[in-house]
């Protein structure tokens, strides 16, 4: 499911936007991010999710 960015300006997410895409709670994500498993954006609170980081994460655990 690609998610669809505007290439000259592609929109941050937000820790809640992310996890519905995933699928997840937001304490599931909010776990996976502590672990390193996803990398994030943070400025002072505010913590975003970068599309193409998502599209890494979700390519690297799926299987065939």
């Amino acid at each position: 499911m690609p998610i669809k960015t505007d290439p000259a300006r592609e929109r941050l997410l937000t820790l809640p936007d992310a996890a519905e895409i995933l699928g997840l709670s937001l304490k599931t994500l909010r776990r996976r991010v502590a672990a390193g498993d996803l990398p994030v954006i943070r400025d002072g609170r505010l913590v975003r999710v970068h599309p193409n980081d998502l599209e890494r994460y979700i390519a690297a655990r799926r299987t065939v």
